[in-house]
């Protein structure tokens, strides 16, 4: 056997062996696509089944009548939400001018965080046109003891 015989067996082999290395990337990357398309129906279906629970455990505590339950696993309850405070602003700056009171800047913007103080403190009266105070449904949340 000469050199180059030598050096052409290596190559085969090692031809050989990429060839075998590809061929059993493409079975995994084909294996790869099934399982992660199984697992996304799995995870789909998971999701589906925590969606259905956290509907029933809104259930449960809305018919309960009570704000929080707590149990072994963890808790759900209601968080009380602040109203929602849509303003007018032009109105609201308007309707302070003519009442003298200062909840706006010099540059005519409106300061809702003091005109929503003074309202709730009964300080001033609500304005009839320009504000809407909108009630907010308490907020539904939950959490699981153990991290998860």
């Amino acid at each position: 056997m000469n050199n180059i015989d030598v050096f052409k067996t290596t190559i085969e082999d090692d031809l050989k062996e990429i060839a075998k290395c590809k061929l059993d990337i493409l079975i995994l990357n084909r294996q790869n696509d099934i399982l992660c398309k199984q697992n996304n129906e799995e995870i789909e279906r998971l999701n589906n089944i925590v969606g259905n629970r956290e509907l029933s455990l809104e259930e449960n505590l809305s018919k309960s009548g009570e704000k929080k339950i707590e149990t072994i696993a963890g808790w759900c309850a209601y968080r009380v939400m602040p109203d929602s405070w849509s303003y007018d602003d032009g109105k609201i700056i308007d309707w302070c001018k003519l009442n003298s009171y200062g909840y706006y800047h010099v540059v005519e913007i409106l300061d809702k965080l003091k005109l929503k103080k003074a309202i709730q403190d009964k300080t001033v009266k609500a304005p009839r046109e320009g504000l809407t105070i909108t009630p907010q449904k308490p907020k539904f949340n939950y959490k699981l003891k153990g991290g998860i």
